[in-house]
Parts: C-alpha cells; structure tokens; sequence
C-alpha cells in the first residue's frame, strides 16, 4: 500500500515536505508520469531549480531580518544608548550586512550564468555550485 509521514525539515514547516512510501502498488500505465523507472531522473532534474528558488528567498527574508534588526537598534536602547551606538552591536550589524552581499554576489552570478547557458549545459555544470549557495544562504538566514 501507500504509507506517509510528515519528513521534519529545517526551515519552512508550512510547506508538508513528506516521505511517500510506494509498497507493492500497481499503477495503471494511463497514470504514469513520464517514463517507467525513470521517476528519479525525473526528480534529481529538478533540484537545481528548488535550490535556486530557496536561495533567492532566504537572501530575502535575510534582508528583510536585517531591515528589522536596524529599527530594533536604532530604537532600543541600554545602558543610556541606543543599541547602534554600542560596538559589539555595530559590528554585528555589518558581519549580518557583508554575509547577505557576498550570498547576493554570489546568487547574482549564478543568475548570469543560468540566463547564458543551454538547459543542459547549466544542468551538467552548475549543481555543484547551486548546492553550495543553498547551504550559504540558509545558514545566513
């Protein structure tokens, strides 16, 4: 039969991520989706393409975070000072400012290369690359 569960992912928990388990299920050939045994393929092409949307969303939920920490900083104050006006607080402000930039580049490049490469030329040459902006921009954000 047909067996789910709920996969726990790190990030959006909205979104119903979840492991489909196919045992002994026959499907009606008029059913299938592309090619038999060839699902995979079908999947693993396709994974550039989330990274990608998941980069370009958490480099902007990042900015909008940063946007909220400057108000917060700007307005909260310690010790007779607002937060902006502490060191420590300004630092950590730029170090958030210059990890969301590079993360931008860098999404900004792989976006030039998408749009001037073939499909399966970016396909072939750029997984690596996307993977790696992924695992950047989730762990600015």
């Amino acid at each position: 039969g047909v067996k789910t569960r709920k996969m726990k992912c790190s990030g959006v928990w909205s979104s119903g991520t979840t492991y489909i388990t196919f045992d002994d299920v026959k499907v009606p050939a008029a059913n299938l989706i592309g090619k038999e045994n060839a699902g995979f393929k079908m999947i693993m092409n396709n994974f550039n393409h989330e990274r990608f949307a998941i980069c370009c969303m958490t480099n902007r939920f990042s900015r909008v975070c940063m946007e909220e920490a400057l108000k917060f900083a700007n307005k909260r104050k310690t010790f007779g000072k607002t937060l902006i006006q502490h060191d420590v607080i300004r630092w950590k402000l730029a170090e958030m400012a210059r990890l969301i930039e590079s993360s931008h580049a860098w999404l900004e490049n792989l976006t030039y290369q998408l749009q001037t490469m073939n499909h399966m030329e970016a396909t072939m040459k750029l997984g690596g690359a996307t993977a790696l902006l992924k695992v950047q921009c989730t762990k600015v954000f």
